[in-house]
């Protein structure tokens, strides 16, 4: 997965230029042997709504994300009898 710095050039289609292209791969695995090849770390990004890490790496214009599934249970939420 590299950026293609090429125009796009085909016919009916107006030029463009990428300059910032995320996507998301499906385990850590995958992101980590990208980042080893592109030679880029690996950072958490923090976590989605249902407590899932997000993880990331970004080389040039290209970033590629990863929600990593949690290890924990999630939290025990107390409701009050008169809330």
């Amino acid at each position: 997965m590299t950026t293609d710095p090429t125009p796009n050039t085909s016919p009916g289609t107006a030029t463009a230029t990428t300059y910032c292209e995320i996507r998301q791969v499906a385990d850590m695995a995958e992101l980590r042997a990208w980042a080893a090849a592109t030679g880029v770390a690996v950072h958490r990004r923090g976590e989605t709504l249902e407590g899932h890490p997000i993880h990331s790496a970004t080389h040039g214009a290209t970033t590629l994300v990863c929600v990593a599934p949690t290890t924990t249970p999630p939290p025990v939420v107390w409701r009050g009898p008169f809330t």
